[in-house]
């Protein structure tokens, strides 16, 4: 039997975030089961549709259970509904408190795969942008081999105890996440802190941020590449170097977009892929999605480092504020490896 003590740690660059664990794990699974006490619109959709997770709904099922004491929302219970209806080898349903005092609280998920291993991650993690990447939190993976004893006897028990209280998606649980609303003022460091009341996520700066001055910059010309030009291609240097993955490795990149207003757009999870047969990498960036590559000219995109392989970026097409001095930059600057110049810079 392994087992694996981890930190998520947003500022060590090795760090391995737990929706990277979970997906992972989902590989050659054929069941698992989840426990959240907290769940939001972007943490759903994250591990929901993360192209590892949606290949497992495909062949195998999944059983989710979410708190709704605090933090879950109505938005957020309407889009598990949704995601329940849709895929069939999904089974969402939510937990009723029936205690007068204490939250429902847990954090686990547990896999079987085809060859009977089995793997259970246990830790303080919810199924929101902090708990699967953004906050520091801790967590435990424990893997058995077929023929090795993981005793999860008393995860089964609760769920049989509880069995009146866990309840399929309803309109009364639906009103009940509905009064799970924070309303205004500063975010507190003391209570879950990636809560999303509307279904847009939030397109201002948190309050406690502040400018780091010693940020990375990546300003990369960006190729034609083919019709679909929003799978971006860098080289391999780049993906090392700037974007700190290994092509096609289980890791992922978390993308932010700015708009020119300076709102962000939802935070996109990306995974870095590797074409077949030569040494470009790809990451699919939703900022200029369904918009005509330029007829002259080359788009610029130009990212910033927020924490490990997280990303703010920009893309700025020829002719808008930036884009000239953002080109100029890249013909300046040392490039990175071979192809369409991309160079490393600070702020």
């Amino acid at each position: 039997m392994k087992h694996e003590f981890r930190i998520q740690d947003p500022t060590h660059p090795d760090t391995i975030y737990l929706i990277e664990s979970i997906a992972e794990s989902v590989r050659e699974a054929k069941a698992g089961m989840g426990i959240f006490a907290f769940a939001s619109l972007q943490g759903v959709d994250a591990l929901l549709e993360d192209d590892d997770f949606a290949a497992f709904l495909g062949r195998g099922t999944f059983d989710l259970i979410v708190g709704i004491d605090a933090v879950t929302n109505r938005p957020t219970l309407e889009r598990l509904q949704s995601f329940d209806n849709r895929i069939p080898n999904l089974n969402v349903r939510v937990f009723w408190n029936r205690r007068s005092g204490g939250l429902f609280h847990p954090k686990i998920t547990r896999f079987v795969r085809q060859d009977g291993s089995r793997t259970a991650i246990v830790g303080s993690g919810n199924l929101t942008p902090g708990g699967l990447w953004d906050n520091y939190e801790a967590y435990s993976v424990v893997t058995a081999d077929p023929d090795e004893d993981l005793d999860l006897s008393e995860w089964d028990s609760f769920v049989t105890r509880h069995a009146a209280d866990i309840q399929v998606i309803d309109e009364e649980a639906l009103e009940r996440a509905a009064r799970n609303i924070i309303r205004g003022g500063r975010r507190r460091r003391d209570v879950e802190p990636d809560v999303v009341t509307t279904e847009e996520e939030p397109d201002e700066e948190p309050d406690t941020e502040e400018e780091q001055p010693d940020a990375r910059v990546l300003v990369a010309q960006v190729p034609k590449a083919g019709d679909r030009w929003d799978q971006v291609h860098f080289n391999v240097d780049v993906a090392q170097q700037f974007f700190r993955v290994e092509p096609a490795s289980n890791l992922r990149v978390f993308m932010t977009a700015v708009a020119p207003t300076g709102s962000l757009s939802p935070q996109e999870v990306r995974k870095v892929r590797k074409d077949v047969g030569n040494s470009n990498v790809r990451i699919e960036l939703k900022a200029r999605k369904g918009t005509a590559y330029p007829a002259q000219g080359v788009p610029v995109a130009v990212f910033r480092e927020d924490q490990a392989r997280t990303f703010r970026y920009v893309i700025l097409m020829p002719g808008e504020p930036g884009h000239a001095e953002m080109f100029q930059l890249t013909e300046e600057l040392e490039p990175v490896g071979r192809g369409h110049r991309r160079a490393i810079t600070g702020l």
